[in-house]
């Protein structure tokens, strides 16, 4: 597990990584909020505690972002967002979280939603008038709001784990796979090496189409945790495709005894269309599998 992380973490050192650089982004305004805050409060209010902790948070989330700890970075700069919000010289900043909350707790789900209303809203749903006293009230609302966020991408950054490392399985089998077919290891029809190239190109080309154009298809404005997802899939479809080719190939060597696949042969042209066909649809190869347990079954 530490070897992927280390191997992903290395991967977006070199390609670049859309999520570092939005963390980035947000440091960096975090840092210009708390320099209007200072110096609309005066040289005094860099000795109160609410600007002192929200300076070190932010030195903080620097460290964790140059080390690419992305979570630690993220939750560094919220709650230096929050340290900046409990400034008591804006009390107008606190009652537009409040109203910005109010409509954002629409997209939160679970306990937090409930919770955010009854810390920011009165008992006829009407928004609380925002005093010194009811400061806390809204910076925990925030608190939670961050905590949901947080977890949410947590859990995503759990399935691209799990992604990653299915990814990695997945194409050193292959490779070992193709190393075994070159040196003859390999029953008869999987010793031709040319062949077996073959299949894993055709399957990789079918899951590349396939997943093209499910992204020509998605709408930009989709959200941006489900684009998350959708991301991890680009990079481990064709893996995926590759492989679903290998078992289709297996498959129409099998055909003479099993009959899942009408009169298919064995010919170039047509293990190449088959091998096509199971990187594009993974419908297909599920469909192909479990005729062959129906099959077994019976007999």
């Amino acid at each position: 597990m530490t070897f992927a992380i280390t191997v992903r973490n290395w991967t977006y050192r070199l390609v670049g990584s859309p999520e570092r650089d939005r963390l980035a982004n947000f440091i960096t305004e975090t840092w210009a909020d708390l320099d209007r805050e200072v110096h609309s409060g005066g040289a005094a209010v860099l000795t109160e505690p609410w600007a002192r902790s929200a300076y070190a948070l932010l030195l903080r989330a620097e460290a964790h972002l140059a080390a690419w700890q992305i979570q630690g970075a993220w939750a560094a700069s919220l709650a230096a967002q929050r340290d900046i919000l409990s400034n008591p010289h804006n009390p107008e900043r606190i009652q537009r979280t409040a109203i910005n909350l109010r409509r954002e707790g629409d997209k939160i789900t679970g306990w937090r939603a409930k919770a955010i209303r009854d810390l920011i809203c009165g008992p006829e749903d009407d928004l609380i008038s925002i005093g010194p006293e009811q400061l806390m009230r809204v910076i925990g609302a925030v608190a939670l709001r961050d905590d949901f966020y947080q977890n949410t991408w947590f859990k995503i950054l759990l399935r691209r784990r799990h992604l990653f490392s299915l990814f990695l399985i997945l194409w050193i089998t292959i490779v070992v796979f193709l190393v075994l077919s070159w040196l003859k290891v390999l029953p008869d029809f999987l010793g031709d090496i040319s062949q077996v190239g073959m299949v894993v190109l055709f399957g990789v080309l079918g899951a590349a189409v396939s997943v093209a154009q499910s992204l020509a298809a998605r709408d930009v404005s989709e959200k941006i945790p489900a684009q998350q997802i959708g991301s991890i899939v680009v990079w481990t479809r064709p893996g995926i495709g590759a492989a679903a080719a290998l078992v289709v190939f297996a498959l129409l060597h099998a055909n003479k005894t099993f009959g899942l696949l009408g009169n298919s042969t064995t010919e170039p042209a047509v293990i190449a269309v088959f091998s096509f066909l199971a990187g594009y649809s993974e419908r297909f190869i599920i469909g192909a599998l479990e005729s062959l347990s129906q099959s077994a079954i019976k007999e």
